[in-house]
């Protein structure tokens, strides 16, 4: 871990005090918080937010890899500039594995002491504060959202555009996003295998919507939208507590119901599977049909000059 600095909060997260007035601005304008600096690898969080005497911390610079796993299927999320990092709440978890890394040599400012002393003068921080909480939640859920469309090729297109907001800038070719992502890693963010990502992946090089950049991609077609509307889920509703006798008929009549649904999605999920993989065969059968005409050529080119060697009189 490298030495020890202190940066202006202000300066380098103006959002934090939207909420100031201009006096409140002025007079917290000179902020300091502790910066700590963290090498590429595994990142021990409740380490390094215990030496630092700090609740929290957010990124400055860098960024951080957490990996998160229910039962066999682990997922992942790239924490940038401008996300916060804390510890757990202790106690029943479902989760089997969490840890951290960071992909890259990163600054993070610590929340401790200073921050609270500041929330009791300027009580307005704490909202700023709240609202990048809540944006950084935001895109957990965009993210969720990310892993519930039905084609992988949907998925990784759309979570290129939701890293671009972090990382992304904008050139006069496209978005260009400077992100090394594995083939492994793209899986872990959208619930994907990696074959699965590798084939989703040459079909969107292929038909121009992504460039493969030696220092990451050129993004040139835009997040997938909706293509029809589509229903609405039922809201969800908190039964009452108290006590109730079995009622296996109305019970068996929503199995029914809920068995229903589940097949009328299973279907539906076919057959957009079927209508995807149809493309593509098209798509290959086209191919494969211009490869047989070019052969059939170059072989006719062939017997040609075949022939009119042997046609030619010797000399």
């Amino acid at each position: 871990m490298a030495a020890h600095s202190t940066v202006r909060l202000l300066a380098v997260e103006p959002d934090v005090g939207r909420f100031l007035t201009a006096q409140e601005w002025a007079e917290a304008e000179g902020l300091s918080l502790p910066v700590r600096e963290v090498g590429r690898g595994a990142l021990d969080v409740g380490a390094l937010l215990g030496e630092a005497n700090a609740f929290a911390a957010f990124i400055l610079q860098g960024m951080l890899l957490e990996r998160l796993q229910v039962a066999d299927q682990p997922t992942l999320r790239l924490l940038g500039p401008g996300d916060f990092l804390s510890l757990s709440a202790n106690g029943p978890s479902l989760l089997a594995e969490s840890r951290c890394n960071a992909a890259v040599p990163t600054r993070l400012a610590m929340l401790g002491n200073e921050i609270l002393l500041a929330a009791r003068r300027w009580p307005r921080i704490v909202a700023g504060l709240h609202v990048q909480v809540a944006e950084q939640g935001e895109r957990l859920g965009i993210q969720l959202a990310i892993c519930q469309l039905p084609r992988v090729d949907q998925r990784l297109l759309a979570l290129m555009w939701l890293l671009a907001e972090s990382w992304g800038t904008t050139t006069a070719h496209g978005t260009r996003l400077p992100l090394a992502l594995t083939h492994d890693a793209l899986g872990g963010m959208i619930g994907a295998r990696r074959p699965t990502v590798t084939l989703a992946l040459r079909e969107l090089t292929e038909r121009g919507a992504i460039v493969r950049q030696s220092d990451g991609w050129l993004l040139l077609e835009g997040p997938p939208e909706p293509s029809v509307a589509q229903e609405r889920a039922g809201a969800p509703a908190l039964l009452e507590d108290t006590a109730s006798g079995w009622a296996a008929e109305a019970e068996e009549q929503e199995e029914i119901g809920s068995g229903l649904e589940v097949l009328q999605a299973s279907l539906e999920r076919l057959h957009e599977q079927h209508s995807y993989n149809a493309e593509h065969f098209k798509e290959f059968m086209t191919r494969s049909q211009r490869v047989r005409e070019r052969v059939a050529q170059s072989r006719q080119r062939i017997a040609r000059e075949a022939l009119t060697r042997r046609q030619a009189p010797s000399s």
